[in-house]
């Protein structure tokens, strides 16, 4: 699938959340490549405010251009889990992950910055900060037995590549609170060499 194409559908279904004013971040390996080494990819990941009260306005709006499963998304929005939509043209899937309004997911909505993917000015998307990316990439990977090479290779490009913007006081902080103090470190000396 072409790069234009996910842009394409990353557009379709973020002016959903646009419209209905949820807010979003796209994080996973979309974002990993942004900030760091180029990983092709088959999905986007996109954290989201809880939007419960506007559950069927969205999925309305969802179930023309994508497939979903009411049921997944109603579940996970009782759980604060996640469930995913299938573009219905292109099989292009995003995975919806429901903030479980931690302090740590306020803090990745918050401070979710917009980059330009495309060519035109509507090609602007909200993408959780570098150092979020860390974080929530340190996380998955402890929490996947620390086997995931894809994870931890994502992990040190954003390092060595944002090396000199990243905010260490708050990748450290928010490391130790994660319980990831000793992964970051680690990560941090692989990506120096």
């Amino acid at each position: 699938m072409s790069e234009a194409v996910e842009i394409r559908v990353l557009r379709e279904f973020l002016k959903i959340l646009d419209a209905l004013e949820i807010k979003y971040a796209i994080g996973g390996s979309i974002a990993s490549s942004v900030y760091g080494l180029v990983r092709f990819t088959q999905d986007a990941d996109v954290m989201v405010e809880p939007f419960t009260p506007k559950a069927s306005l969205f999925y309305e709006h969802i179930k023309a251009l994508f497939y979903i499963s009411k049921e997944a998304m109603h579940d996970a929005l009782q759980s604060k889990t996640s469930f995913n939509i299938i573009h219905l043209e292109t099989a292009f899937k995003i995975d919806v992950f429901i903030s479980k309004l931690s302090a740590f997911d306020c803090q990745v909505l918050s401070r979710a910055t917009s980059i330009q993917l495309g060519q035109t000015e509507i090609d602007y998307f909200r993408f959780v900060s570098p150092e979020d990316i860390i974080l929530l990439k340190l996380v998955w990977y402890e929490q996947g037995q620390r086997v995931s090479n894809k994870q931890w290779n994502d992990i040190l490009g954003v390092l060595t590549t944002q090396k000199k913007r990243l905010d260490y006081d708050y990748l450290n902080d928010w490391a130790k609170t994660l319980s990831v103090q000793n992964l970051l470190a680690k990560a941090t000396r692989e990506s120096d060499n």
